[in-house]
Order: C-alpha cells, then sequence, then structure tokens
C-alpha cells in the first residue's frame, strides 16, 4: 500500500509477484507500512493499521484501521476476505493499486468497502458457507438478500456494491475460486435496494426558513458578541488609522505611488485611449495616477489593519480562560462551557455562509479569509482543502460573507495561551477540575490535560452541543406543514428535531443540512445559478459572494452610478418619507403591526415635535423598507433578514412594523402565491421548494391580516 503523495519505491520490496501461480499473503506478510517504509501490520493481524502512513489530519484512529472480527465470521471464508482486501489495497508487484478498471481507491473508500463487506459476510458464521466462489449461487446469494430486508435504500445498495467491488481482484485467484454477484436479467444494487428496503434513502433535512433564519441571525449575533470582547473596548479605526500615519512617516509613499504610476502607464497610448473615450489625455493620466494612489494606499492601509490585529492578538482576555472567567465573573468551569460554544458559533458561521463539509472545516486555519478586490466591489473569500473526491486534497476559495472574518480571528486567539500549537484553531485545550466525580465536576481548573483535535467527529459534536446551547424552538403545529414539504422522507437518524432536558422540541444543526439549506436559499432564490453554486461547492469560484455584498457594492454590480449629487437628494428624500412614516405609526398606532410597535407600548403615542425629530434621528439610517414592512434594525440584522421578511411577521420580529398600505401589500401577495400554487396543481407539476416558500408566504400573510382585521379564509394546499 502507498499514498500517491509518498515515493511508493519504498513499499515495493513487499509486494508480491504477479505471476500464474497465484502467490498468496502468509502469516508475516506485511500489509501496511509507516512513512519511514518499516511494517506497520502484518497479514496474521486482526487490524491493519494505517494511521502513522494516511492519518495527516488527526481524525479518530478507527477511520484508518480495518479491524477483522474473528468470532463473526466462518474461519475460512474470513481468510478469503483478508486475501481479497490485501490484493485489492495491494495489487501486484509493479501495479500497486491497479486492479480491473484501473480504479484508484483511497484508503477511507477501502474502509468503506471492508466494513460493508465484513458485515454481509456474518450471515455465513455458522454455515458450510466458506468460499467466495458459493457466492455465485442464487441460493447462496438469496440469504445474502433476506438479510439486508427492512434496511433502507442507501444501506442495501451500499452494502452490494461494496461486496461487488471484491470481484475486481478474481485475476489474483485460480479459476476455481472467483466469484460473481449472480443479478438476474435486469436486477442491479439499486434494484435489490427498493424492493427488500424498508423506505427510501432519504437526505440530510433542509432547514425550514422560520428556524434558518433565527440560526444565520444567532450567530452573527454571538460571533460579534464575543468580536467585542475582543477589541476589549478599543477603538479599532482610530489604532489602525493611527499606524497607517505612522507607516506614511516611516516609507516614502508618494514614490512608490509615481513608481506604480510610472508602472500603469508604460504601455498606454494616451492620446489612442482619451480619443475612445471622449475626454482629455490629461484626464487619462489622472485616472491612472489615481488609481496608483488607490492601490498603494489600500496596501498601507492593509497592512496597517494587520499590524493593530496582530497587536491586539498579544493582549486580549480571549487568550486565557482563567482571565476571561476573571473579566465576566463567571466560574472556571462556566468559562471552558463558553468558550465551547464560541467555537459552535464560529465554526457554524463558517460552515452556514460558505455551504462547506464538514472536512473542508478541519483544513480551514486563521489565515483562510482572504478579501479580493475586483473593479471597487470587495469579495470575501476562504481558502480550504477539498479532498472529498480527489486522489490528493485539492485546494478550493470559497466565497463567504464578512462574518467569517471575525469568526476565525476569534478561533485564532480563543484560549491561545494553552494551546500545544500557537495559533492552531483545530487544537482546544482541555483541563480537569479540582472537585468530585473524577475531575470533571468542579468549578475551579486542576491541570491541563492533552488538547483535544477538532477532527469532523469533534466538530460535529461541536455543532449540536451549540445547537442545543441556542435552543431554536420548533413548533410542530406551525412548523410541520413546510417541513413536510421540504422533507419528505427523512431518515429517522438524520431527523434534525430533538428534544431537550425541559421535554420541548429544537432543531440540531449539522454541516450537511446548513450545506442543502445554503443551496436550497441561494438558487431558489434566483440569487444564483445552479451552475455558480457547483462552482461554489467544488470548484474555485468568487461570484457567490456578491450575494453578501453591502447596498452599494450590489448598485456597483447592476451598473448604477451614484455620483454625491444624486446621493444627497435621494438620503434627503429617504428622511422625509422616514419622517411621514413614523408619524403615521405614532398617529395611528391601531393600523400597525409587528414587534417594533409593541417594544414602543411603554412610551406616549402624543409627542411634541422635539421628541419626535429625536425619534426620526434616532431610528434614521435603520429603516429598511421592501414594501411589505419597514425594518428598524439598522446594520446588526442585516443579514438575518437576508432573503424575506415574511421569516420575522410570524416571531412578531422586535425591529419589523407593518403599517396598513404595507398590510394590503401581503394581501395582493398572498393571492399571487395561492394563483402559483393553483397553477401548479391544474398542470401537475411543482417543485417542493418553490411550494414551501409559496406557503410560507401565505401564512406570514394570513397572520398580518389578521392583525390588521382583513378578512380570509385560511388557503389549504390539500393532496398533491
Amino acid at each position: 500500500m502507498y499514498s500517491i503523495s509518498h515515493d511508493h519505491v519504498l513499499f515495493e520490496k513487499y509486494a508480491l509477484p504477479n505471476d500464474e501461480a497465484y502467490p498468496m499473503p502468509t502469516a508475516r506478510t506485511v500489509v501496511s507500512v509507516k512513512r519511514d517504509g518499516s511494517p506497520a501490520s502484518y497479514f496474521e493481524d486482526d487490524v491493519w493499521d494505517f494511521n502513522d502512513l494516511f492519518n495527516t489530519k488527526n481524525e479518530t484512529k478507527s477511520k484508518y484501521t480495518l479491524t477483522f472480527q474473528v468470532k463473526m465470521h466462518n474461519p475460512k471464508l474470513l481468510l478469503e476476505f483478508k486475501l481479497r482486501m490485501y490484493w485489492l489495497m495491494w495489487g501486484g508487484k509493479e501495479t500497486l493499486l491497479s486492479m480491473e478498471g484501473k480504479t484508484f481507491r483511497k484508503i477511507e473508500q477501502v474502509k468503506t468497502i471492508q466494513v460493508n463487506s465484513d458485515l454481509l459476510l456474518r450471515v455465513f458464521a455458522n454455515t458450510a458457507i466458506n468460499a467466495f466462489s458459493y457466492i455465485s449461487s442464487d441460493i447462496v446469494f438469496s440469504q445474502i438478500k433476506e438479510s439486508l430486508r427492512g434496511g433502507s435504500e442507501e444501506y442495501i445498495a451500499r452494502k452490494l456494491d461494496s461486496l461487488n467491488v471484491l470481484t475486481q481482484v478474481n485475476s489474483h485467484f485460480p479459476e476455481s475460486a472467483r466469484f460473481h454477484i449472480p443479478y438476474q436479467e435486469g436486477e442491479s444494487a439499486r434494484k435489490i435496494a427498493k424492493k427488500y428496503a424498508a423506505h427510501g434513502k432519504g437526505h440530510y433535512p433542509t432547514v425550514i426558513p422560520v428556524i434558518y433564519e433565527q440560526y444565520l441571525s444567532r450567530l452573527i449575533q454571538d460571533v460579534e458578541y464575543v468580536y467585542r470582547d475582543f477589541l476589549g473596548g478599543r477603538d479599532l479605526e482610530a489604532d489602525v488609522e493611527a499606524e497607517y500615519l505612522s507607516l506614511q512617516t516611516e516609507h516614502d509613499i508618494e514614490q512608490e505611488i509615481e513608481t506604480l504610476y510610472q508602472e500603469l502607464i508604460v504601455d498606454i497610448e494616451v492620446e489612442e485611449k482619451a480619443k475612445s473615450s471622449g475626454i482629455s489625455p490629461q484626464e487619462v493620466l489622472d485616472d491612472y495616477r489615481d488609481k496608483a494612489k488607490d492601490e498603494v494606499e489600500s496596501i498601507y492601509r492593509s497592512k496597517a489593519h494587520r499590524g493593530v490585529i496582530d497587536a491586539y492578538k498579544k493582549d486580549n482576555v480571549l487568550l486565557d480562560v482563567k482571565a476571561y472567567a476573571q473579566s465576566k465573573g463567571v466560574t472556571e468551569k462556566q468559562a471552558i462551557d463558553a468558550f465551547r460554544m464560541i467555537e459552535g458559533a464560529c465554526f457554524g458561521a463558517c460552515s452556514a455562509f460558505t455551504g462547506m463539509r464538514v472536512s473542508e472545516l478541519t483544513q480551514i486555519d486563521g489565515d483562510s479569509y482572504k478579501e479580493v478586490d475586483i473593479d471597487g466591489v470587495k469579495l470575501c473569500t476562504m481558502r480550504s482543502w477539498t479532498d472529498k473526491l480527489e486522489k490528493l486534497s485539492r485546494e478550493d476559495t470559497w466565497a463567504c460573507a464578512p462574518i467569517c472574518e471575525k469568526a476565525l480571528l476569534i478561533l485564532t486567539v480563543l484560549n491561545d495561551k494553552y494551546r500545544s500549537v500557537s495559533g492552531d484553531i483545530h487544537l482546544s485545550p482541555r483541563f480537569s477540575f479540582k472537585g468530585e466525580g473524577n475531575g470533571w465536576t468542579g468549578d475551579t481548573i486542576h491541570r491541563q490535560l492533552k488538547d483535544i483535535h477538532l477532527n469532523t467527529t469533534n466538530l460535529r459534536d461541536i455543532f449540536y452541543d451549540y445547537s442545543l446551547h441556542i435552543d431554536i424552538r420548533y413548533v410542530p403545529e406551525e412548523m410541520d406543514e413546510v417541513f413536510n414539504l421540504l422533507n419528505p422522507i427523512v431518515h429517522e437518524k438524520l431527523r434534525p428535531i430533538k428534544t431537550n432536558e425541559c421535554g420541548e422540541l429544537y432543531w440540531r444543526f449539522n454541516t450537511h443540512s446548513l450545506r442543502r439549506t445554503f443551496a436550497h436559499f441561494v438558487v431558489g432564490h434566483g440569487l444564483v445559478s445552479l451552475a455558480s453554486l457547483k462552482h461554489q461547492f467544488k470548484h474555485i469560484h468568487l461570484a457567490m459572494t456578491a450575494i453578501y455584498a453591502s447596498h452599494s457594492e450590489v448598485l456597483t454590480l447592476l451598473g448604477i452610478q451614484n455620483p454625491a449629487q444624486i446621493k444627497e437628494q435621494i438620503q434627503k428624500q429617504e428622511i422625509e418619507s422616514h419622517a411621514e412614516y413614523l408619524k403615521d405609526m405614532i398617529e395611528h398606532p391601531e393600523e400597525q403591526s409587528g414587534g417594533f410597535m409593541m417594544s414602543m407600548s411603554g412610551e406616549p403615542m402624543v409627542v411634541g415635535d422635539a421628541r419626535f425629530n429625536q425619534l426620526v434621528e434616532d431610528t434614521k439610517g435603520a429603516n429598511k423598507s421592501t414594501g411589505f414592512g419597514t425594518c428598524f434594525s439598522g446594520v446588526l440584522c442585516s443579514m438575518g433578514h437576508l432573503f424575506e421578511p415574511s421569516k420575522c411577521v410570524g416571531r412578531d420580529c422586535e425591529n419589523l412594523n407593518i403599517n396598513k398600505i404595507e398590510a394590503e401589500s401581503w394581501v395582493a401577495r398572498r393571492d399571487r402565491c395561492v394563483e402559483k400554487i393553483e397553477k401548479m396543481k391544474e398542470m401537475g407539476m411543482f417543485n417542493r421548494s418553490s411550494l414551501a416558500t409559496q406557503l410560507s408566504d401565505i401564512r406570514a400573510a394570513e397572520k398580518v391580516m389578521a392583525d390588521h382585521n382583513i378578512q380570509f379564509e385560511k388557503y389549504r394546499v390539500e393532496a398533491l
């Protein structure tokens, strides 16, 4: 066995020859090796260990060991099973890792094949079936099929496909010892799976809109809260500006601007460009000088920002869990628990705003976040490595959201004082405590233990713990309808709805569900094409970042010019419109709905000019209207309201207000949604994702109509 990332010549000496005598491994034949080429396991061992060579990410050791359960098999059949696994991995001398079809398999795939085949072969433990050649018999194979009855489609198909792989090493066995899967005409693993399965394979569930909106909001809220702890009351903008001015005095920036300017214009035909652009030659030169100036200043501002952040990292309360506990007035045990939830929020943000697999989360680091400027549009990216399908890990760039920068920064410093490797975000310091119960029940740290490595298994656990911590409630009466539309088949073990300690239902998140949901929303809402999503999930692609761009960046993307004078007029009109809206709220509270009016219920509705002007000033810039409601959250909730205000209606969001005119818009919106669903039914064609979105909007509209005393009859989808 060798990895193509290593020199396979080291392992040729252990390979058996390829000849007509059909040589077979003996008890002391080497089956796994270490990085230095020395033996790690022998054929006679019940456990073949490949960790030293292949476990480069500190994953659970069992993922890189092949275990053969002697007591659960027919001894002779187990021996042949081990022989076939050997040839599957090694091939022969000068043909390492080659087989029929010239298929390359990673050790993780070999492990899957071994586990699946092992489970199938156990059915013959107490029988006379002691060779693979018997499996070619319809009668013997029928025993395997019966043993699979009642599993899921995916489970059955996976087992049969793994067994079939072992036929690919038949060439290493005499003709009499070879076998095949005796499928009947037109039969396949998938068809057998459908016939014998108790249920479909199902899939990881898509998070329903009202839950997803709350999750995104909570992630941003928690990361922002901890980021304020990171800043520790310091003025980042002022410190960066001071550092930038300091760099200006240390370096001849004007000379660098001039040098870059000369490089930019060296190959430019100024007269020709001026003529084609309809401007003067001097204006062309001025444009290039401005570009050079902006580029150099941007470099030094970035350098100043990095310098200040690096200084903050060295003097930070998040570096030491003991100092954090003291600053927050909590016990050290409570601080440790809080740090784990911080890990959950930060890794959750990196997953939710990229669609990364959990394996790719294990490959990001503190320096993964990068910003790319393309024609004035800031694109946020995150670097990782993908090894899902490839022979070697492949570096990828993912579009992300700005919150990911803060999440990675926090992870870098979090308890870093105690890490065995400083700055490694996948090392989580661990401690025992003074108290009873083997050091796990006290409140004060007793001693430091070995770091926990945040591999895929441990990251999943963090996602589960964070889900329980934020406790986003699932209300069956309100949510079952949409859940079942989006997720018609969900295997019980993948079901995200769990019960907390109080017996209440909450949603448990995992990366794969977030990945599906990311795809559902960005494609289902027309934000990107499927082709773009494919690039985001598997290949290098930056365009997706435009989804998370700010308002001004979106204007740039659309090619809309926004000169200063027009902007000033727009802002003036916005203030006038805002004042009119607030005036209507105060004078006609009975025509309003939403949580914003509820939060103002303690304030007098009759106010003087001074108080009214102050109210306008306080809420100026925080209001955003879509025609279906006005959000007063400002920037703090911008990502929480990323898709549609309908997700806020049902919760009476404290930032949302809906007046009479906006309520009437909901009536029209409901009619359009009903019309779309009825059209789907009439044509006999519908998309569950679209149907769930339409139904969510209908239910939100019906709540608004009820709040505004608008008569309606509840719409029912009925059977489709």
